[in-house]
């Protein structure tokens, strides 16, 4: 049986262990707002440039996307070829735009609008009816150990019927 002082040695100990294998760094959770507002105006640019590499970067290592309608894409090769194979068949017009944004510590979340319209291509060239896109998502982001924040999950749907 652990005495009391046993117990608050180790507690002791512990918690300086913690404390010196990752450092204290004081936030500012309004900067923290802005950098993850700035990174949707990003996805936004990445989703337009139909770029399926830049687009599998906005996820952090172990990030999973839950697109409506299919199944979750759990690896960064399925994140990359999914993106692929929608760009191949569109031109995406969309802006994500937020609608809540909220911080804690290294972790946060956000409601997004996503609106636009979608130009279905054929062999590369687009056809000339667009579809309109009305969306929501919910998406947790992780800061990386170099402070950028990323996609940890990013859960879509859309306001059409």
């Amino acid at each position: 049986m652990l005495h009391a002082r046993s117990f608050v040695a180790i507690a002791v100990a512990l918690t300086a262990t913690w404390s010196c294998s990752r450092p204290t760094v004081a936030r500012d959770p309004e900067a923290d707002k802005a950098a993850i507002r700035a990174f949707m105006s990003r996805a936004s640019k990445v989703n337009q440039a139909a770029d399926a590499a830049a687009w599998a970067d906005l996820f952090a290592e172990g990030g999973i996307y839950m697109p409506p309608n299919g199944p979750e894409v759990t690896t960064r090769a399925g994140l990359q070829e999914g993106a692929a194979r929608y760009f191949g068949q569109f031109q995406p017009r969309v802006v994500i735009s937020p609608v809540e944004v909220e911080v804690f510590g290294d972790w946060a979340f956000a409601k997004t609008a996503v609106k636009g319209t979608l130009l279905p291509t054929t062999g590369g060239d687009p056809v000339p009816e667009p579809i309109p896109v009305d969306g929501k998502e919910i998406a947790i982001y992780r800061r990386q150990h170099d402070g950028a924040w990323k996609l940890w999950r990013l859960i879509g749907n859309s306001n059409r019927q």
